[in-house]
């Protein structure tokens, strides 16, 4: 019997060794915020911020979260960072103003973009927005509409 049941673990071992679903990819921690390669708004309102995970120069990681506040502000982006603690600020320098977007603590969604052609190749839902810890669900791959991040980081 106990050769019996070490021949079945072992075969099970071999054949899920081999299974496509070892090495599908989960989402990683999200990179430090002053590494990312650009930002922009989607038309659904998510702030998307892409990051080079392989040091190609080119996004192929993206989170996208919800925008709590967005405003116009004389401010400097200090004072208005120290309004919204543990806040991801993202601002466009107009000449007299500031647009100001204020990004939820955690990201909505994670994505993938293996190849870097500028669309999602695998999605990810954080449905309680408290970062990477397991809980996170495939999605879609919906990115046939995302056209890239055009904005510089500042």
């Amino acid at each position: 019997m106990k050769r019996f049941l070490f021949t079945i673990i072992l075969c099970f071992w071999f054949v899920s060794s081999s299974s496509p679903i070892w090495g599908f990819p989960y989402p990683v921690a999200e990179p430090d915020i002053h590494t990312c390669i650009g930002w922009d708004i989607t038309p659904s309102g998510l702030l998307v911020v892409g990051y080079d995970l392989d040091g190609s120069k080119k996004p192929d990681y993206f989170t996208l979260r919800i925008i709590i506040s967005a405003f116009f502000s004389p401010d400097s982006k200090e004072s208005v960072a120290k309004n919204f603690p543990e806040k991801h600020v993202f601002f466009i320098d107009y000449e007299k103003d500031y647009m100001f977007y204020i990004g939820a603590s955690h990201p909505i969604f994670y994505a993938y973009d293996f190849d870097e052609d500028g669309h999602f190749d695998l999605l990810f839902k954080d449905k309680l927005e408290d970062g990477i810890n397991g809980n996170e669900e495939y999605y879609d791959s919906p990115s046939k509409y995302y056209d890239g991040l055009p904005k510089e980081v500042s």
